[in-house]
C-alpha cells in the first residue's frame, strides 16, 4: 500500500507543534537543550522530533547513509526516528521579461510585452526516518561525541581562557555585592564573575554572561530592530549556557529552568521558534569559537617536564649522552622551577661541560640547580604544578597542605590560593585543614626566611628581647595577651617579632613565646588559685548528681545551687566528709547501673581528697608515700635515678604521681627507717609495690611539708614538688575508665555514652561528640567539635578529624564501626604511642621522615652490617617524588633515592656507618665491611613466572588489605629490571645480542612482568629517538583486562638503564616472543555452559561468553540442586563439551574429568578455568542445610568459621554455635566434624532447600514464642496503674521556674492559675504523670496555653489506648470549659458594673448645671471691699 505523504507530514506537524508547547517545562526543556547540545547543527524542528522520539540519541543517519558512508548496518527490528527533510521542487512557468536596468517589461516588435519560462524552486518537506548509532554495528567509528577532552573541567585553566578570548567584551573576576553570581554591563562592555566559586559554576557563568555580550548588546539588538524583554534575555542566555555545558561534559544535573513556562506562554509560536533558533545558532557558533581557542592555546602549551624531556632528547640526538643522574635533575629543575629559560641554560651548559669532560663545572652546575630546588619552601610541589593549577602571580611560592601546616606551625603566614588565579587572606591553622587546594607563603617573606637562615643579615634590623622567652600555647597567648603581656611569634629564625594585634594569635600557629619571668609569676599566680580546685571541682560534680539522682527531693529541699556548692565546699574543706560519705553509699546500695558506678568514684574522689588534704595541710605529724602511675610513656620515669631524669629533661611533678599510703609521723619514722619498713614488713593496708626507686616520700612534721625521692642512692629532697598541685581529678579517672573501642572512617578512637568535656581530655587525644538522629536521638548521623541538642555521645580520637566547612562528617552506614574491644582511656594512648615509636618494619606505614614533609610507607628493606635499611615511597605522592632510606629508629641514611637500592643508597651507608663507628677517616676499611656485608641475592633458582604483577597503587592496596601483593611484586619488578640488564650484559657481545638473552629473564619473572617492566622504561624514555617508534608505540598500549594503559602504575625506579640501542633490539627480541606466544595460545574455550539442575528432565542450561558471567550464575542458583558449570571448546579439530564444576550433595566440587579426556588436560584449561574457579571457590560464601535420619542442620560461612544450627525433627533448635577456623578449613570438613559431634554421621545426609528450612524453623519459633507469651501473660498479675498530675512554668525545661507534681486534677488547676502566664518568656503547662506498680511510665503535657492537648496525646499509641488517660482528657476539657465559662461570666458581670457605674456618673454630671440654675447669685459691688 503507497503511503500517504501528505497524511504523513500532516501528522509529523501536529507532533510538532505540540512538541513546542510541552517543550516548554522544566523538565522537558533541559532534555531538549542536551540534545540540542549534540545536533547543534540540526534545525530547531528536527531538534525537537529526536529528543521527542529518541532524547538518548548521540549520532543519527538514515538507513543508506550507515551502509554506505559508515560501513555500519542498522539492526534488524529497530523503530526509525522520523524527522522532516527537505523535498524542494521544480517549477516552469512564463512570465513578462523584465528589463534589469529600468524594471520595465520588455516589448516585442509587436509592442506586446515578451514573454520568457523561468525555472524556480518551491519549498517542500517530507518524512525521512534516522537511525541512532547505538541501533546499528558495524564499523567502529572514530569519535561521536563533541571533543571533550580539551573541555574537561579538569583543564579549567585552559578552558577559561578559551572562553575570556572567545568573549566579544573584556572579562574580569571580582567580589558582587548581592546573591548575583555575574553580570554582563552593557553600558561599559564589559563581564564581571564572582570571584570564589566552584569550578563548574564558574564556566558555567562566563558562558551565560558571554551569550548576554553576543544577543543582547544594545548596538547588535537595535541594528537587527529587535527587542527583547528580561525574561526572554534570561531564558536565551541560561539555555545557551546550558547546551553549551552539556557539549563540553560539564555537569549539568543541577539545571533547572522553573520560568520557562510562564515566559513561552507569552509567545507566538514563531516568537518561540525564532529564539530556539537563536538559542542553537549561537551554541553552536561559541562552541566552533571555543573548540578552536582551545586547540590553538593547547598546541602552543608544553608542561615543563615535557619541555626538559624535549631539550634532553634533542641534545641526546647530538650525542650529547647524560646519565640518570643528570636527567632526573633536569627534569626536576623544570617541574619545580617551570623556568623554561633557566632550564635550558641547564641543558647547554651541561652539555658544554660534558663534550669539554670538565667534571669540575659539571658539578657546579649541577649543584647549583640542586640548591634552587633546594631553597624552595615545599620540596613536595612546584611553581609549574601551581601555575597549572590557575595561579600564576610570582607574589607567593607554593605549598601543599601538608607544608602550609608546617611552616605555620613556625610561625608564618599562609595564604590559600584558587583556580580562578587569586589568593586568600592568610589563614588558621583551622582554614588550611577546610581549604582543599595549594597554598602559598610569601615570596619576600621567604626570601627574608633564607637569608636569616644563612645568616646574611643585620641584627641591628631585628628588635631582639635582651630576656629570655618561653614557648607557651595558643590558649594561653591569647589570655595573657587580654591581659596585656607581651606575646611573640615563634619562628625559625632566632629573631622573634612581637605580636601587635590579636587576630595574629587567633589565625596563628599552635604555639608563641612569652618571657619566661612573665611566664612563671602567671604559674605562681595559678597555683595560687588552683589550690581549691579539685575541692570545688569534687563540690560541683556532687551537687551534679545529687540533683541527677533524685530530682524531685532536689527540686523541694534546695533553693539556690551556689550556695549548696559553697556548703559542700567548706563542709569538704573542714573534713566533715562522714555525712556525704553515708549518703553517697546508700545510693552506692539502692542504684544500679551508671548511678551507683558514678556514686562509687566520688566516695574514692572524696577519700583520696581528704585524705591528701590532711597530709599537707593538717597540723598532725603524718607521712605519706607517692608512686608513679602509669600513664604518659613520655614522663615514665619509674625507677630511674634522679641524675637520669634530669639528663632526659623531665621535671619530677606530683601530676605524675599518686597518693599510695599515709599513716600517722611517729619520731622512730627516719626516711631509712620508712625505706626498710615499706620494703620488709609493709603494713597490711598498703597495695603499693615496694618503697623503690622513684618513689616520693612526703614528711608533714606538723609546721612543714616536704617531699624526699628515693634515688638510687639515698634520698633527694624535691622542692618543687608540689609547686603546680593543681590535681585534676576528672582527668585523672578519665584515664581509667573503661571504654568501647571504635573506628570513625577508619580512624580509631573510643566511645562514651555520656558527654565529655574537653578540660577533661588527656592531651594527645580529641574529643569530639555525635549528633544523634531527631527520630532516634540515640542513633548517631554527624560527628561535630559540640553538639548541644540531640547529643548521641562523646568520642576520643587518636587523631584529628578533617570536618570540612560544614564543621561536621555525615556518618552513613559505614563511617561509625565498634570493634569489640573495650580498654580504658590509658591503655588506648599506650597503644597508639606504642604504634607511633615503634621499630620500622617491613608493613610499617605513616611514617614521619627528619626533614620531609608528609608522611611515608616502607616498599623494600634491606640488611648491610647488620642492620636493617628500608626504603620508603611517600604516601601522597607515591612515584612523583623520590624514595629515602632510613633505619629500624627511622633515622634518615639516604634521600633522593630513584632507583631503589641503589649506589648511590650504599655511599649514603659507608658514610653513615663511619660516622657511627666514628671511622671518619678510614672509609675503605669501612667500604670493605660494607661490601662484605651487602647481600648479593642469588635468584637463579628461584621461579617468579607465575606471580602477577600487581597494578594498583599502594593506597588501593592498603584500603583491600593487599599490601603483601604491592610489596611482593614492588620487589619482583625491581629484581626483574636488574634481571633485564643483566641478561643484557650477558649476551651482548660489542655486536649482536644473543638470542637467548629474552628467555633468561621470561623463565623466571614471565612475559607478564618482562612486558611491564620493558613498557615502563620505554614509557619514561620516550623522548630518546633510540628507540624504535614501533616499540613506543608498543610500550604506551601496554594494558591488561582489567587496567587501561592510562591508569597502570609506571615509575622511575623501574627503568632498564642499559645502552638504549641494545635495550632496543631486547625489546624487539621480546615482542617476537610474545607474538609467538599469543599465536600458541589461540583460546581453547568456545565458551562456557551452566546447567541448573542435572537431575531435572529436560535439562535447563545457559551459555555464557566467560568466566566470570557463567560462575555469577551458577552461584545465584540454589544449592540443593545438582547444578554444573562446563566448557565447550573450539572445533579444532572437534568440538566437545565437559563439566569442570557440579554441585554434589550442597557441595561445589570440581569434576577432574578433564584430565583424562584427550586433549583437555592443556595449560589454558588449568590457568584460565579451573585455576580461577578455585580461587572463586576459596572465597565463596556458602549456606547449606541437611536433613539426617534424626535431625535437620543448617550451616552458614561467617567473619569467624562458619555459623552452624541442629533443629530436631519438629523443626524445633536442639544446638548451635560458631565453629571458629583461620579459613583453611572447608564446609565440609566443618560439617563432618560438628556433626560427629552430636554423635550424626555427616554421610548420611542429604542435601535440602536452605531457605525452606530456615522458614519451617522461624516459623515454629514464633508459634512457641506466642504459646510462652500467652503463658507469661496469664501468670502475671494485672499490673496497678496510677495517675497524678504535674504544673510546670516552663514546658521545655521543667527545671526553669515553679514546678509542683504529684497533684490531683483541681490541686492541679489550681496551682496553674496562680502562675502569671507574663512572669516568663515561655509556655506554662499542666502534665499527667503514668504509674505502674510503682515504676515510671511515661509523662506527657496536658494543657497548653489553657487549651487540652487531645490530638498531640492521641498521636502516642500508649496514651491513645489508655483509660485513664482518656478519662484524664474528658474530665479536663469539661473543667477547662467550666472553667472558660465561670470567666466569661464573671467578664459580663464586670462588664456590667462598668456600665452602671458609667450612667451613674454621667447622670450626675447631668444634674449638676440645674442644681448651678437653683443657686442665690451674689451682687456685685463698685469699689474696694474692706
Amino acid at each position: 500500500m503507497a503511503v500517504d505523504r501528505k497524511q504523513q507530514m500532516k501528522e509529523i506537524t501536529e507532533r510538532l507543534e505540540q512538541g513546542v508547547k510541552d517543550i516548554f517545562t522544566s523538565e522537558m526543556y533541559t532534555t531538549y537543550l542536551r540534545t540540542m547540545a549534540k545536533f547543534h547543527n540540526y534545525s530547531f524542528n528536527n531538534t525537537l522530533l529526536i529528543a521527542m522520539q529518541r532524547p538518548d540519541a548521540t549520532l543519527v543517519a538514515g538507513f543508506n547513509a550507515w551502509k554506505n558512508k559508515f560501513n555500519r548496518y542498522v539492526k534488524k527490528g529497530e523503530k526509525g526516528i522520523q524527522i522532516i527533510a527537505p523535498a524542494p521542487i521544480k517549477e516552469v512557468e512564463e512570465r513578462e521579461k523584465i528589463d534589469k536596468d529600468t524594471g520595465l517589461a520588455v516589448l516585442n516588435e509587436n509592442g506586446e510585452p515578451e514573454m520568457e519560462r523561468v525555472e524556480y524552486v518551491v519549498p517542500r518537506f517530507r518524512v525521512t526516518t534516522v537511525f541512532d548509532v547505538s541501533q546499528t554495528d558495524g564499523k567502529p567509528i572514530p569519535s561521536l561525541e563533541v571533543n571533550e577532552l580539551t573541555a574537561s573541567v579538569k583543564d579549567y585553566a585552559l578552558l577559561t581562557a578559551a572562553i575570556e578570548q572567545v568573549s566579544p567584551v573584556p572579562m574580569r573576576f571580582d567580589e558582587i555585592e548581592g546573591d548575583a553570581k555575574g553580570y554582563y554591563s552593557d553600558a561599559d562592555k564589559e563581564i564581571c564573575i564572582q570571584v570564589g566559586m566552584g569550578e563548574s559554576q564558574t564556566i558555567k557563568t562566563m558562558i551565560h554572561e558571554v551569550a548576554h555580550a553576543i544577543l543582547h548588546n544594545s548596538d547588535f539588538m537595535k541594528q537587527n530592530g529587535e527587542e527583547k524583554d528580561r525574561l526572554t534575555k534570561e531564558t536565551e542566555a541560561e539555555s545557551i549556557a546550558f547546551t553549551v555545558c552539556s557539549a563540553l561534559g560539564i555537569d549539568t544535573s543541577d539545571y533547572s529552568f522553573p520560568y520557562v513556562a510562564s515566559w513561552a506562554s507569552s509567545k507566538e509560536m514563531k516568537e518561540l521558534k525564532d529564539s530556539m533558533d537563536t538559542i542553537r545558532l549561537t551554541a553552536a557558533n561559541f562552541l566552533e569559537k571555543l573548540e578552536a581557542a582551545v586547540a590553538e592555546r593547547s598546541a602552543e602549551r608544553m608542561t615543563a617536564m615535557q619541555y626538559a624531556e624535549k631539550l634532553i632528547g634533542d641534545k641526546e640526538q647530538e650525542k650529547t649522552i647524560f646519565d640518570d643522574e643528570q636527567r632526573n635533575l633536569i627534569v626536576n629543575f623544570a617541574f619545580k622551577l617551570d623556568d623554561q629559560a633557566a632550564t635550558e641554560e641547564l641543558v647547554n651548559g651541561l652539555a658544554a661541560a660534558l663534550a669539554e669532560d670538565d667534571k669540575e663545572e659539571v658539578n657546579r652546575l649541577m649543584y647549583d640547580a640542586q640548591e634552587k630546588i633546594e631553597n624552595l619552601p615545599d620540596g613536595m610541589i612546584g611553581l609549574s604544578e601551581m601555575h597549572d593549577y590557575g595561579y600564576r602571580k610570582d607574589d607567593v611560592l607554593p605549598l601543599t597542605k601538608e607544608g602550609a601546616r608546617e611552616w605555620h606551625r613556625l610561625g608564618e603566614r599562609i595564604y590559600p590560593l584558587f583556580r580562578d588565579g587569586t589568593a586568600g587572606d592568610y589563614v588558621s591553622q583551622e582554614e588550611i585543614e577546610q581549604h582543599d587546594g595549594i597554598f602559598g607563603i610569601k615570596a619576600d617573606a621567604w626570601d627574608a626566611i633564607l637569608l636569616e637562615q644563612r645568616e646574611d643579615y643585620a641584627e641591628n634590623e631585628y628588635a631582639r628581647p635582651d630576656f629570655q622567652l618561653t614557648v607557651i600555647n595558643r590558649e594561653q597567648a591569647l589570655r595573657l595577651y587580654d591581659e596585656g603581656k607581651q606575646i611573640y611569634l615563634v619562628r625559625i629564625s632566632p629573631w622573634p617579632i612581637l605580636v601587635t594585634a590579636r587576630e595574629e594569635i587567633e589565625r596563628g600557629s599552635d604555639t608563641f613565646q612569652i618571657a619566661k619571668e612573665d611566664l612563671e609569676k602567671d604559674k605562681q599566680k595559678t597555683m595560687e588559685n588552683g589550690e581549691k580546685a579539685p575541692v570545688e571541682k569534687l563540690a560541683v560534680d556532687l551537687d551534679d548528681f545529687a540533683f541527677d539522682f533524685d530530682f524531685y527531693h532536689y527540686k523541694d529541699s534546695v533553693e539556690d545551687r551556689e550556695q549548696a556548692v559553697e556548703a559542700l565546699k567548706e563542709q569538704i574543706q573542714a573534713g566533715d566528709i562522714q555525712p556525704i560519705r553515708e549518703w553517697l553509699q546508700v545510693a552506692v546500695e539502692e542504684s544500679e547501673g551508671e548511678s551507683a558506678e558514678k556514686a562509687a568514684e566520688l566516695i574514692t574522689r572524696l577519700d583520696a581528697l581528704v585524705k591528701e588534704q590532711k597530709l599537707l595541710s593538717g597540723s598532725e605529724k603524718q607521712f605519706g608515700i607517692y608512686q608513679i602511675t602509669a600513664r604518659d610513656p613520655e614522663h615514665d620515669y619509674r625507677f630511674m635515678g634522679l641524675d637520669y631524669v634530669e639528663k632526659k629533661g623531665i621535671t619530677v611533678t606530683r601530676a605524675d604521681y599518686d597518693l599510695i599510703y599515709a599513716a600517722p609521723l611517729m619520731e622512730k619514722d627516719t626516711l631509712d627507717g620508712i625505706y626498710e619498713r615499706f620494703n620488709i614488713q609493709r603494713p597490711a593496708d598498703f597495695t603499693g609495690h615496694s618503697l623503690s626507686v622513684s618513689d616520693v616520700v612526703v614528711l608533714n612534721d606538723g609546721s612543714t611539708v616536704k617531699a624526699y625521692y628515693v634515688d638510687s642512692i639515698g634520698f633527694a629532697e624535691l622542692p618543687e614538688f608540689f609547686k603546680e598541685r593543681n590535681i585534676d581529678l576528672q582527668k585523672e579517672n578519665l584515664l581509667n575508665e573503661e571504654l568501647q573501642e571504635i573506628e570513625i572512617f577508619d580512624k580509631l578512637g573510643l566511645f562514651s555514652n555520656g558527654r565529655l568535656r574537653d578540660e577533661e581530655v588527656p592531651e594527645g587525644l580529641y574529643r569530639y561528640d555525635l549528633r544523634g538522629s531527631d527520630y532516634d536521638p540515640g542513633q548517631p548521623v554527624t560527628v561535630e567539635k559540640t553538639v548541644v541538642v540531640n547529643h548521641a555521645a562523646s568520642v576520643l580520637m587518636a587523631e584529628e578529624l578533617d570536618l570540612g566547612a560544614d564543621g561536621r562528617l555525615e556518618l552513613g552506614e559505614e563511617g561509625l564501626n565498634f570493634t569489640g574491644a573495650e580498654l580504658t582511656v590509658r591503655e588506648f594512648m599506650e597503644e597508639q604511642q606504642q604504634k607511633r615509636s615503634g621499630l620500622i618494619h617491613g608493613d610499617s606505614d605513616h611514617i614521619a621522615v627528619e626533614g620531609h614533609i608528609g608522611t611515608w610507607y616502607a616498599v623494600d628493606e634491606t640488611e648491610i652490617g647488620g642492620e636493617k635499611f628500608f626504603l620508603l615511597e611517600h604516601e601522597e605522592h607515591g612515584d612523583m617524588a623520590a624514595c629515602v632510606a632510613v633505619n629500624e629508629q627511622g633515622k634518615l641514611v639516604a634521600e633522593d633515592l630513584w632507583n631503589g637500592f641503589d649506589d648511590e643508597f650504599l655511599d649514603a651507608v659507608k658514610e653513615y656507618f663511619s660516622e657511627k663507628w666514628n671511622m671518619p677517616k678510614k672509609e675503605d676499611v669501612v667500604s670493605e665491611i660494607i661490601e662484605k656485608a651487602v647481600p648479593v641475592p642469588d635468584n637463579s633458582a628461584q621461579d617468579y613466572s607465575d606471580v602477577p604483577v600487581y597494578y594498583e597503587p599502594f593506597s588501593y592496596a592498603k584500603e583491600n588489605d593487599e599490601v603483601d601483593l604491592y610489596r611482593t611484586s614492588y620487589r619482583l619488578n625491581s629484581e626483574c629490571k636488574q634481571a633485564i640488564h643483566e641478561a643484557i650484559a650477558d649476551n651482548y657481545d660489542g655486536m649482536y645480542l644473543g638470542d637467548g638473552a629474552v628467555d633468561q629473564v621470561v623463565k623466571q619473572y614471565g612475559m607478564e612482568r618482562v612486558g611491564y617492566i620493558l613498557a615502563n622504561t620505554l614509557r619514561y624514555k620516550n623522548y630518546d629517538g633510540r628507540f624504535s617508534h614501533s616499540n613506543k608505540e608498543w610500550a604506551e598500549q601496554v594494558s591488561t583486562p582489567e587496567h587501561n594503559a592510562d591508569r597502570m602504575t609506571f615509575r622511575a625506579d623501574w627503568v632498564v638503564d642499559s645502552h638504549p640501542v641494545v635495550l632496543d633490539g631486547f625489546v624487539t627480541m621480546f615482542r617476537k616472543e610474545l607474538e609467538a606466544q599469543k599465536e600458541q595460545e589461540q583460546p581453547f574455550v568456545k565458551q562456557f555452559y551452566v546447567v541448573e539442575n542435572l537431575q531435572a528432565a529436560p535439562l535447563k542450561i545457559e551459555r555464557f561468553g566467560n568466566l566470570d558471567d557463567a560462575m555469577s550464575q551458577y552461584q545465584a542458583l540454589p544449592s540443593h540442586y545438582m547444578k554444573a558449570l562446563g566448557v565447550e571448546k573450539n572445533p579444532d579439530p572437534l568440538p566437545g563439551s565437559l563439566d569442570v564444576l557440579q554441585c554434589r550433595n550442597g557441595i561445589d566440587t570440581i569434576v577432574e574429568d578433564y584430565k583424562t579426556v584427550p586433549g583437555w588436560d592443556n595449560p589454558y584449561i588449568q590457568n584460565h578455568v579451573v585455576q580461577p574457579l578455585q580461587g572463586a571457590l576459596a572465597v565463596q560464601d556458602v549456606e547449606l542445610a541437611y536433613e539426617l535420619p534424626d535431625v535437620y542442620f543448617h550451616i552458614q560461612t561467617c567473619d569467624d568459621g562458619f555459623d552452624y544450627t541442629l533443629y530436631n525433627k519438629d523443626f524445633t533448635e536442639r544446638d548451635g554455635g560458631i565453629l571458629e577456623t583461620d579459613g583453611d578449613k572447608s564446609v565440609q570438613d566443618a560439617m563432618t566434624e560438628l556433626l560427629a559431634e552430636f554423635g550424626c554421621d555427616a554421610a548420611q545426609g542429604r542435601v535440602m532447600d536452605a531457605a525452606e528450612l530456615r522458614e519451617q524453623a522461624d516459623m515454629v519459633a514464633e508459634q512457641q514464642a506466642e504459646v510462652l507469651k500467652e503463658k507469661l501473660a496469664a501468670e502475671r498479675p494485672v499490673p496497678e496503674e496510677t495517675l497524678s498530675f504535674y504544673v510546670a512554668e516552663c514546658l521545655e525545661f521543667t527545671f526553669a521556674g515553679e514546678f509542683h507534681d504529684h497533684l490531683t486534677m483541681e490541686e492541679a488547676l489550681e496551682a496553674y492559675d496562680k502562675i502569671p502566664s507574663e512572669r516568663m518568656n515561655a509556655d506554662k503547662c499542666i502534665g499527667f504523670c503514668i504509674e505502674e506498680d510503682g515504676g515510671f511510665i511515661g509523662m506527657y503535657e496536658l494543657v497548653v496555653n489553657d487549651k487540652v492537648q487531645r490530638e498531640n496525646i492521641n498521636s502516642i499509641n500508649y496514651f491513645r489506648d489508655d483509660k485513664l488517660v482518656q478519662q484524664a482528657i474528658s474530665d479536663m476539657e469539661k473543667l477547662m470549659a467550666t472553667r472558660q465559662q465561670s470567666k466569661e461570666q464573671e467578664r459580663g458581670n464586670t462588664k456590667k458594673s462598668v456600665l452602671d457605674a458609667l450612667r451613674s456618673l454621667k447622670a450626675k454630671k447631668q444634674e449638676q448645671p440645674a442644681q448651678e440654675q437653683d443657686k442665690p447669685k451674689k451682687a456685685k459691688k463698685k469699689g474696694m471691699e474692706l
